[in-house]
């Protein structure tokens, strides 16, 4: 009797136990793959090592985080000088991300912090040519918010910013910025809170209020005080300070806004249906600006004690509606000026005019502002039916005729010529 054979292995139970295991390395080194990209701080360090090999006078250090929580960074610095190089120190940035069965993203960033930015605007490097196109960050928004249901930014805090620039003695120092409460939505908008203080500029905003506005009680979403300071710009003679009001529409666009400047001396309001109104009440503009720092060598003299009132119809930002300037006043030298009411279109603004009248024992003077370029210049003319350009200036800034003044008010009065009669090359 022959013996039995001895069973013969199944081939395929060998290609299963081959599958199962190649599965399962897969699987694994998908996982670690995972875990390495999104839950530890490699992706931020290989990005940096390739952003520190193309620029070698960049150094970044003490990276943690990772993807899915956040980034941290010790100290990223530049720059030449290595006694005194630009720095960013200890930023971080705490975020989550959870999505909704729509397939969009809520994003939520807990915190943006800053210890310190110290940087030397020549340690950019030098600036970007005109001729390059560059895509604006307002151009792809759309399509980003597309992909958002929710975006809210808990805290954000920088301290001791100081910029500056050796090539013109610039220096901007901020020792705080605190910003909270930033909540977006497809259908809501809310700034959040915003706190800067700086040698230039301070800001503070705080909870909506209603306030009465051209005879109407008007509710704003959010208040701002501040005050402009002289360090802001060479043509600022004193502190400004403002309040202001705005409310939103859902996409962040001002809907509506109000503000004084001056503790009253000026106030705005903008609507909803683009229209507004201005008024101006004894605004002595050349104990607050130096036309000359603002608009070149041969601007004119900026009106004082400024009386004025203008209403803008709906719809004028917008290109549409009129405005109506419906007169005032103001000081020029020693001369009051009495403002003509003027209305134009807004497609009309740029051929407009806008008159004063002074009369004088000679005869009317006629002070002549073309809207065309206001806020860009400021070259007013004046003009007067009879009298030379020196008498016309003589009447204005001294209060006399020409030939009555000494050779030292003269000379003052001939400087002004150029000023507000150029010649035709000017």
């Amino acid at each position: 009797m022959n013996p039995t054979p001895p069973p013969v292995p199944k081939q395929g139970h060998g290609c299963l136990i081959f599958l199962a295991v190649l599965v399962a390395l897969v699987i694994v080194a998908a996982l670690v793959v995972y875990h390495v990209v999104a839950r530890t701080a490699f992706p931020y360090r290989f990005l940096a090592s390739k952003i520190e090999k193309a620029n070698p006078n960049l150094k970044i250090s003490g990276i943690t985080g990772s993807l899915n929580s956040g980034l941290g960074i010790e100290a990223i610095t530049w720059g030449d000088d290595p006694q005194n190089r630009s720095e960013i120190l200890d930023l971080q940035i705490k975020y989550t991300f959870s999505g909704d069965p729509g397939g969009k993203a809520r994003v939520v960033v807990h915190e943006v912090g800053v210890r310190k930015v110290h940087f030397d605007l020549a340690d950019f490097g030098p600036g970007t040519d005109s001729t390059t196109t560059t895509t604006s960050p307002m151009a792809t928004g759309g399509s980003s918010q597309a992909l958002l249901s929710g975006l809210e930014i808990e805290r954000v805090s920088i301290e001791d910013v100081l910029i500056t620039d050796h090539a013109t003695n610039l220096r901007l120092s901020i020792p705080k910025i605190e910003w909270t409460g930033f909540k977006w939505t497809p259908t809501s908008f809310e700034p959040g809170t915003l706190v800067v203080e700086s040698d230039r500029l301070t800001l503070h905003t705080s909870a909506g209020r209603t306030i009465p506005v051209d005879g109407l009680d008007v509710t704003f979403q959010k208040n701002l005080t501040g005050t402009v300071l002289p360090a802001l710009h060479p043509a600022i003679k004193q502190p400004i300070p403002f309040v202001a009001d705005a409310s939103y529409r859902a996409q962040g666009q001002v809907r509506a806004s109000h503000g004084v400047v001056a503790e009253g001396k000026l106030e705005w309001n903008t609507t909803d249906d683009g229209g507004g109104s201005l008024h101006v009440r004894q605004l002595d503009l050349p104990s607050f600006i130096d036309a000359r720092k603002l608009f070149g060598e041969q601007a004119a003299d900026l009106p004082g004690d400024l009386v004025m009132s203008a209403v803008a119809t709906s719809g004028f930002t917008d290109g549409h509606g009129t405005m109506n300037i419906t007169g005032g006043s103001f000081r020029l030298g020693v001369a009051t000026f009495q403002i003509e009411p003027v209305e134009f279109a807004a497609a009309e603004q740029s051929g407009t005019t806008l008159q004063a009248v002074c009369s004088t024992d000679a005869g009317k003077i006629v002070w002549a502002l073309p809207l065309a370029s206001l806020g860009k210049e400021f070259h007013p003319r004046l003009r007067s039916t009879g009298m030379p350009p020196e008498e016309i200036l003589a009447r204005v800034f001294a209060g006399k005729p020409y030939a009555d003044l000494n050779d030292q008010e003269k000379k003052k009065i001939d400087a002004r010529r150029a000023v507000y009669f150029p010649t035709p090359e000017q």
